[in-house]
């Protein structure tokens, strides 16, 4: 459990309020760590990984609840769950829009911090470390959601492997305003188009050179693989960002609303 939820968000602080714990899982959600449709895990586990009451949990979920972006449902399948974020044609076309503006900011942010992460990682990752980057290339990524939750997990892994905690927070942070509302529009977007259909093979293909050098423990190549994945992703971020269709709301099979 504990793996499952701390490295997609960051851990409450010491005696925390339910408006943190809320902040914690909100992140997640934001992250992709929490798919749409998605059961979250019980009161009971959030509780324990958490380090707070079942009380503070309720009062965090309910939260969620009233923004709109969880529910819970009673009975042997019942549970709570993501809601899956579908905008309207013009809050589409304003997400799209606010994106269009940012991306570039975001990117350049991305390309100062994440690159030096990577090479302190090659410099400080232990051997569990680097067993945990292993199997989170090897994770399944049948889909979009799940390759957006490894990709997610490898980047934030791979800072939280540097050793330094206020990097990793703000590697987060980052992370969590650039995709937050967004990524109801990457689900729905023409993704096979730019990377290509096969979301094991990509993650793969643009994670392995990073994952590798921190393995050999080469800070220098470390970080000129971060940044050569950070140029293209940015360039393939530009590319997806064409083919979003901003006039119209989709449903989550693609079609026309």
């Amino acid at each position: 459990m504990d793996s499952e939820l701390l490295p997609l968000g960051v851990r409450a602080r010491s005696g925390p309020s339910h408006q943190e714990v809320a902040g914690v899982l909100r992140r997640r959600i934001m992250l992709g760590g929490f798919s749409p449709d998605r059961r979250l895990p019980t009161e009971r586990e959030l509780a324990a990984v958490l380090e707070v009451s079942r009380n503070t949990v309720r009062k965090a979920v309910r939260e969620l609840a009233e923004e709109g972006l969880v529910e819970t449902t009673l009975g042997r399948t019942g549970g709570t769950r993501v809601v899956a974020q579908l905008p309207s044609a013009a809050e589409r076309s304003s997400l799209i829009s606010t994106f269009r503006q940012s991306l570039d900011h975001h990117m350049e942010y991305r390309a100062m911090v994440e690159p030096a992460a990577a090479g302190l990682a090659a410099e400080r990752a232990d051997q569990l470390v680097l067993t945990e980057l292993a199997e989170t290339l090897a994770l399944p990524s049948d889909d979009l959601a799940s390759y957006h939750r490894a990709d997610t997990l490898l980047h934030l892994r791979i800072a939280a492997a540097a050793g330094n905690p206020v990097l990793t927070e703000a590697i987060a942070a980052a992370r969590a305003q650039m995709f937050g509302d967004l990524n109801v529009l990457w689900l729905d977007s023409d993704w096979d188009e730019v990377y290509g259909s096969d979301h094991g093979e990509v993650l793969r293909r643009d994670h392995a050179p990073i994952v590798a050098a921190v393995n050999d423990h080469d800070p220098e190549s470390a970080r000129e693989a971060m940044a050569r994945h950070l140029r293209e992703s940015h360039a393939q971020f530009s590319k997806l960002l064409t083919r979003l269709p901003s006039s119209t709301s989709s449903t989550r099979s693609g079609e026309s609303a």
